[in-house]
């Protein structure tokens, strides 16, 4: 009996172990499952990651990757994604997912190749996804070549860890939105008090007032959360106000002050987004009023935008009418109340988010979307028009924008400086503030340069340099330092010719420059490189020789022929004249004929290995310029005579490019007028 006794005991417990993993794991699946579904995703993440760690499954890789991109945390959102692709039955609109948070990261590449993949594996939505995977190439290039007027400072006073955005000016300092700690500290992370947001595990954002006596967010500061009449328990921002500052139109989410609506009752039930305003009176704000078209059951009424007579409010909606994802609509201030929203048509909106509108005083239009091209995440946009009458919109680019979400903008009353807000890498927190300074600065143009001689490199003082203005014929002349250096100061909108005019000592060199279409400050770099005669200009290939009579390229002479390649690869704004020789032996009539065939030889190698032919050409000198005294009837060796079996490239037309201030002189091993951008 003892020994049966003992053996359905071991049974029960071996029973008992064998199920108790599954039960945990099931236990919390279901748990972060019901996170997940109320959209309290940092409390989702923590368990999903242990279980994937522990038993992954294709259910908990997507929802981790879902929770990681809803929650913006691109980094592991790209890593949590790229583990989806690995297991088998996985719905192929992660390719899209994954190349979004890619782009975000700024991995162009990786993007546009997983955008393309879509548009093999699900052909109907291939024209979209080509359009996004081109989009790549548009970011990179935006990214690359930021507007170099456009001064943008991180607000790193304003800034904290946490998110910090859409300031706007209000009375001795602004209104803007955080979900900051500040007087509102969190005892822990399993603090499940309303004060907490489930989606990012932060305080609800409220708006805040900071107090300055200068238009800057310079850190010295006094912080006050808006009252109570504002802000309550759940996310309370961004707002707007009327031109006198009265009257602040304002996001909120959750149950406000609605007697008709039972909380306990719909418990549970999230929430959509709805606009509230309240008026200033006697210096405090009053309770806060519900717009009259809100619907927090069935869609979101978000970031309002007054226009600059009070007149039309703008705001971000994905009730019905949308085109897709959040739509920007507009109500008009009939004098009786607001008109039914109308959308803002489809120049504006995509089947993607368009958010975050404002408009500037002068009636232009900005806005934040993801359906237009964009460098990653929302761009900043602008238009021209009003209500649903727009002008194709325009990415405001880098440095406005970045790969990552750029949101928020207020300009001030100048139309050149103001306020952006951005999740950028680099930045303090999670969303920054930043500062903007669009002021355009003084343009000039100049062209200088330096006189050199050529092998050498010795700067050449006292030459006579000339600036002719093609249009009028007028010539500026100066003379070349004792450093070789000289300038000019050029006017606006005119074509110039820049020449050195020298003694017969040396050769005479010239260029063409044009400020033409220029816009910005732009300085000219002009290096001439002088030699004695009519070899000024002529370089000297190594070991560019012919066998006798023959005119086929060696494999010795390939290498500087590729040389010759490169040069001009580098160097575009040049013509190249191959200039091929022969020695004495031979009629001279059949010398020449032999040496056009080795220059046409060399051009044929250049062209068949990418040479522009518009910038080449090739002649022959047969034995008009005999490197040494080996001469008809002079006799010389093998070698010597091999000397002189040659071909040289000689630059024959250049043409300056530009370079932005400040101007660096440029280093060439060839003659050339040059410039960097």
């Amino acid at each position: 009996m003892k020994i049966k006794k003992i053996l359905y005991i071991v049974l029960s417990l071996g029973i008992i172990i064998y199920f108790l993993p599954f039960k945990l794991f099931s236990d919390d699946l279901g748990k972060a499952n019901k996170y997940y579904e109320r959209y309290d995703y940092k409390y989702a993440i923590e368990i999903y990651e242990r279980l994937l760690s522990d038993k992954p499954t294709l259910e908990v890789a997507q929802k981790l990757a879902n929770s990681y991109r809803f929650i913006n945390n691109t980094v592991e959102a790209e890593k949590a994604y790229a583990t989806v692709l690995t297991f088998p039955g996985f719905d192929p609109i992660n390719y899209i997912y994954y190349a979004e948070v890619l782009k975000q990261n700024g991995k162009f590449d990786q993007a546009k190749r997983n955008y393309l993949i879509y548009a093999e594996r699900v052909p109907a939505k291939a024209d979209e996804s080509v359009k996004l995977a081109n989009g790549c190439d548009a970011a990179r290039l935006w990214l690359d070549n930021p507007d170099l007027n456009v001064k943008l400072v991180n607000e790193s006073g304003m800034n904290t860890e946490y998110s910090d955005f859409s300031p706007i000016p209000y009375d001795k300092g602004f209104i803007f939105v955080s979900d900051r700690e500040f007087l509102r500290p969190i005892k822990n992370k399993d603090n499940k008090s309303k004060k907490i947001y489930g989606w990012t595990g932060n305080p609800y954002l409220k708006l805040y007032q900071a107090e300055n006596q200068n238009d800057t967010l310079d850190g010295n500061l006094k912080l006050t959360v808006m009252p109570e009449q504002i802000n309550d328990l759940y996310h309370s921002g961004p707002a707007t106000l009327t031109s006198d500052g009265r009257v602040m139109y304002f996001t909120k989410a959750g149950i406000v002050n609605d007697p008709n609506i039972n909380e306990r009752k719909i418990k549970g039930l999230v929430m959509k987004k709805a606009i509230y305003y309240s008026v200033k009176q006697g210096g405090v704000w009053t309770q806060a009023v519900s717009f009259p078209y809100n619907k927090p059951y069935d869609y979101s009424l978000e970031h309002p935008a007054l226009s600059p007579d009070g007149k039309t409010l703008y705001f971000a909606s994905d009730m019905p009418g949308t085109l897709g994802g959040m739509d920007l609509f507009y109500s008009e201030n009939t004098g009786s109340g607001w008109s039914k929203p109308k959308n803002c048509g489809p120049e504006i909106n995509t089947a993607q988010d368009e958010v975050f509108p404002y408009v500037r005083k002068d009636g232009k239009l900005f806005f934040s979307s993801r359906g237009h091209i964009t460098i990653g995440g929302l761009d900043i946009f602008s238009s021209t028009g009003d209500k649903s009458n727009w002008t194709e919109p325009e990415n405001l680019k880098a440095p406005f924008n970045s790969p990552k979400d750029d949101f928020g903008i207020y300009y001030f009353d100048d139309n050149l400086t103001g306020f952006i807000s951005s999740n950028r890498f680099g930045g303090k927190g999670s969303d920054d503030i930043y500062q903007f300074d669009t002021k355009p600065k003084p343009v000039f143009f100049a062209v200088q340069g330096e006189v050199v001689e050529k092998g050498t490199g010795n700067p050449i003082a006292g030459v006579k340099i000339f600036l002719v203005d093609k249009k009028t014929g007028k010539e500026t002349s100066l003379f070349s330092d004792e450093e070789g250096s000289f300038k000019f100061d050029l006017n606006k909108e005119t074509d110039y010719v820049v020449r050195g005019d020298l003694d017969k000592y040396f050769s005479r060199q010239q260029g063409e420059i044009t400020t033409k279409g220029a816009k910005e400050s732009t300085v000219y770099n002009v290096k001439f490189e002088v030699e004695k005669g009519e070899d000024a200009y002529l370089v000297r290939l190594n070991n560019i020789y012919y066998d006798f009579n023959k005119a086929n390229i060696r494999k010795d002479a390939e290498p500087e022929l590729n040389k010759v390649l490169s040069f001009m690869s580098t160097t575009p704004n040049v013509n190249v004249e191959l200039r091929s020789h022969t020695d004495s032996r031979g009629n001279a009539a059949y010398n020449m004929d032999l040496s056009q065939r080795r220059a046409k030889s060399a051009e044929q190698y250049l062209l068949k290995n990418g040479a522009n032919k518009e910038k080449l050409t090739a002649q022959g000198f047969g034995e008009t310029q005999l490197l040494n005294k080996c001469s008809d009837g002079v006799k010389c060796s093998k070698e010597e005579h091999q000397l002189n079996r040659r071909t040289e490239f000689k630059v024959v037309k250049v043409t300056p490019t530009i370079s932005y201030v400040p101007a660096f002189k440029l280093e060439s091993m060839f003659p050339s007028i040059s410039g960097t951008k």
